[in-house]
């Protein structure tokens, strides 16, 4: 609306100087209208009408074009109004005029080259026969009221025939001209757009909209050197959108494509108009934010970007929750330089997403030394699996009636050559970011289906699958792999999802559930009652088990909140018919509170700790011993 405003207003400007134009136009006929009453062509009275109606017309034109009124009308420039106002203002002046009428003609040329870029062949002939018709009327008028005027009246008509003859080729001529002029405005527009096409390309990223890296780059050295120069600060924030990947894997590129263009309008909707909002490739967004009046203000900018990224995006009837994790870097303090200051706002960006995502962080020098500690870790994770580092520990679990352990989960480790045995918090995100969670996921799982299939065949192991593996196009398939290969009883198999892996698409995960069912393994839902899912959903999925999470168990059985929590999931879990699993149990008095409220099975410290196939295979030994030794005691007691 302001471009809208600022444009008129340029337009504007070149009517009213074209308007000035025609007014020095007006004062040469007024010089000469002077001249001719000095030299007794006219009379004085009807010079000073002429006079008195040149000005009067001109200054009702200035009041129109200064006030804004001619834009009312279909040719705002009002260049057919003032070149019939000149025609009919010289036809007044022919007519008081007593010598030299014939030479006054000559007036009206000068007349039609004002119109003459302006109005097409068609209207400057219709100005011609205004012309004519009108100087015929002056004639006529001159032999009935002023015959005294007129010394040679077949030389007045003479002058109308020269007029006659030449009025329409001159018309012609300008029309040519302004359908030249039209076509050079035409090509040099089509230039123009080239141009601003080519530029674009250059400058734009094509999904977004927004300034692309090469752009953003330029624009940020250019800031820089301003910056250095006028000694004032500068903050870059790179914008990473939170697992993005799970959106172009699920519900495919186009919809992926629409997200990253509301995103980025709606990061750009956040910052001031002279800053630069740039998406930098992928899922990664940069703003440049010049002149920082405090750092208060970065704060506020980070969060409001965070706030709007956190609205619900509804895109092709669907409702998604997205966020972002932001890095922040000022300049001087954090780099003098782009390639510093870019890598460091990237390192303060990766810290916001080690600390849980959706938040924003500010680089600090320390951050740069976790980030050389990252790289080396991605890295090594890459050939972890060909190393023989990888480890899958095993936790029980126990039935919560009779104490005997049903089977157990596997759980991941790293044996890492430097840093030890590393738990799954150190590396797991890490995985998932850069893709290496996918064959690491599969080697899991066969290594516990293979594990599994080699003990007596009565106990079941439950293996976790990441937000990746579970919309991993070959999972079936993986599965299905790892059961053959195995030889384990698909019955036995446990494959554990969360809410928020499975709310991201319902629909879609519904199906792959349905298709995993049916290959005959159970599925249960991890971290129960953390996430965001409704019993309208939960219903619909083929879940056979719901596991507590343990920050409702750690409590148990004296916090009165996480007492009516955990009633409730057994509650429901039983109305739908599924087993239910505590997490995190670790004390005698909240394995009973589980065993009074009906739960199944439970794992935890109580029992035992995540072990060693050996240490657990040990466990099941011993736990075989005492009941075949309480079996025999109660068999003599019969």
């Amino acid at each position: 609306m302001e471009q809208r405003s600022v444009r008129t207003e340029e337009k504007q400007a070149i009517r009213l100087h074209r308007y000035t134009l025609g007014l020095y136009s007006y004062s040469l006929a007024l010089a000469l209208l002077g001249t001719a009453d000095a030299l007794g062509f006219i009379h004085t009275p009807a010079a000073v009408t002429i006079a008195i109606a040149c000005i009067a017309a001109n200054t009702a034109l200035f009041v129109l074009f200064r006030s804004g009124f001619n834009l009312r009308f279909a040719d705002p420039s009002l260049t057919k109004l003032q070149v019939y106002l000149g025609i009919t203002l010289l036809m007044l002046s022919l007519y008081h005029v007593d010598v030299g009428r014939g030479i006054s003609l000559g007036l009206c040329f000068l007349v039609f080259l004002f119109g003459i870029f302006r109005l097409s062949t068609r209207e400057l002939m219709t100005l011609a026969l205004y012309t004519l018709a009108a100087y015929a009327l002056v004639i006529n008028l001159l032999m009935h009221w002023r015959p005294e005027s007129i010394q040679n009246v077949q030389q007045e008509w003479f002058n109308w025939a020269l007029l006659a003859l030449s009025l329409p080729w001159f018309s012609m001529i300008g029309g040519r001209i302004r359908e030249l002029r039209d076509r050079l405005r035409e090509r040099k527009q089509e230039l123009q757009d080239a141009i601003g096409t080519i530029q674009a390309m250059a400058t734009r990223d094509e999904v977004t909209g927004l300034f692309n890296r090469a752009f953003f780059t330029e624009s940020l050295g250019h800031a820089l050197a301003q910056a250095e120069r006028h000694e004032r600060s500068l903050a870059l924030l790179f914008i990473d959108v939170d697992r993005f990947k799970l959106i172009n894997d699920s519900l495919g590129h186009v919809v992926g494509d629409e997200a990253l263009r509301k995103i980025g309008a709606r990061i750009a909707g956040c910052v001031r108009g002279s800053d630069i909002v740039a998406r930098l490739g992928g899922d990664e967004f940069a703003a440049l934010i010049e002149s920082v009046a405090a750092p208060l203000a970065l704060h506020e900018v980070a969060q409001k970007i965070i706030e709007a990224v956190a609205r619900p995006l509804e895109l092709e009837q669907r409702e998604l929750a997205l966020s972002v994790s932001i890095g922040v870097a000022a300049m001087p303090d954090d780099g003098r330089d782009v390639q510093t200051l870019m890598r460091n706002a990237d390192i303060a960006m990766y810290r916001a997403k080690a600390h849980g995502r959706n938040r924003y962080s500010f680089y600090t020098r320390q951050m740069s030394e976790r980030a050389e500690e990252r790289l080396a870790l991605e890295a090594d994770l890459h050939r972890a699996a060909q190393r023989g580092e990888l480890r899958v520990l095993y936790q029980p679990k126990v039935g919560v009636a009779d104490g005997g352990i049903r089977g157990a989960e596997a759980l991941l480790r790293w044996q890492h050559p430097r840093l030890g045995l590393l738990a799954p918090d150190r590396f797991i995100d890490l995985a998932e970011e850069t893709g290496a969670i996918v064959p690491i996921g599969r080697w899991v799982l066969k290594e516990a289906c293979a594990r599994a299939a080699a003990w007596d065949g009565s106990y079941s192991i439950a293996v976790n699958l990441s937000a990746r593996q579970f919309s991993d196009p070959g999972l079936l398939a993986t599965v299905e792999e790892a059961l053959r290969e195995s030889g384990l009883d698909p019955a036995l198999l446990e494959l554990e999802i969360t809410e928020s892996m499975v709310m991201l698409e319902p629909e879609a995960a519904a199906q792959t559930m349905r298709k995993l069912r049916a290959l005959g393994t159970r599925l249960s839902m991890d971290d129960f009652g953390t996430g965001y899912s409704s019993l309208g959903y939960l219903k619909r999925f083929p879940i056979t088990t719901v596991k507590l999470d343990r920050s409702f168990v750690r409590d148990l059985p004296d916090h009165e909140d996480d007492v009516a929590i955990a009633r409730a999931v057994l509650a429901m879990a039983h109305s739908l018919r599924m087993d239910v699993t505590a997490e995190g149990v670790e004390t005698g008095e909240q394995l009973e509170f589980l065993r009074r409220e009906g739960c199944l099975a439970y794992q935890g410290y109580y029992c035992s700790p995540p072990v060693a196939e050996e240490q657990l295979l040990a466990l099941l030994e011993t736990m075989s011993t005492q009941r075949r030794r309480v079996r025999a005691i109660e068999s003599v007691g019969r």
